[in-house]
């Protein structure tokens, strides 16, 4: 409320100096006499005369360094092999090669195929599905075939990605149905 008043009697003072009156009215003249101590003591602390100045310190944590390049760093580190994700699921038990892709569902948002392993069993695979004794993930499945990405390490050291097509068979899509106006089976 002291702000208030105090910027309403400024106006007020500055209204009457551009009139060319040199005397205030008493009740600006009041306001002024309350406005100033209030002046003061801000003018005060804008001095900095009781605080301490305020210190920057830089904190480089979660912070890229601008200096550096954006490869990957080499260090002792590197050289060593990085520990193997365990797979737990049943996929993982066979090799890539041993799976067969049998069918695909891809008319949805999130694609489903089904793969059938050397007993005869058939598992259902989604995206980021894990299979294969290297690790491999199901990057995508696409309207009749399947990719499974695994990385292998090469002769450098650097891991390489191993992408691996899985399709369909012409014969496994072609099954013989039954007419059923004559009552045969037809290819």
């Amino acid at each position: 409320m002291n702000k208030f008043l105090a910027l309403t009697a400024f106006c007020g003072l500055v209204a009457l100096a551009g009139c060319g009156d040199d005397t205030p009215p008493p009740a600006a003249a009041a306001a002024v006499k309350k406005a100033a101590p209030a002046a003061a003591v801000a003018s005060s602390l804008d001095a900095g005369t009781d605080s301490a100045p305020y210190l920057y310190s830089y904190n480089p944590i979660a912070k890229r360094d601008p200096f550096r390049g954006t490869g990957i760093e080499e260090g002792p580190n590197t050289s060593e092999a990085p520990k193997a994700e365990t797979c737990d699921e049943p996929l993982c038990q066979f090799d890539v090669d041993e799976l067969m892709l049998v069918a695909v569902v891809s008319g949805d948002s999130n694609p489903l195929a089904m793969v059938e392993d050397r007993t005869g069993t058939g598992h259902l695979v989604r995206r980021n599905t894990r299979l294969g004794k290297q690790g491999g993930k199901v990057t995508s499945i696409l309207r009749d075939c399947m990719v499974v990405t695994s990385f292998v390490r090469g002769a450098d050291g650097r891991a390489q990605p191993n992408r691996q097509n899985m399709c369909v068979k012409k014969e496994a899509r072609q099954m013989p149905q039954l007419d059923l106006m004559i009552g045969k089976m037809r290819e």
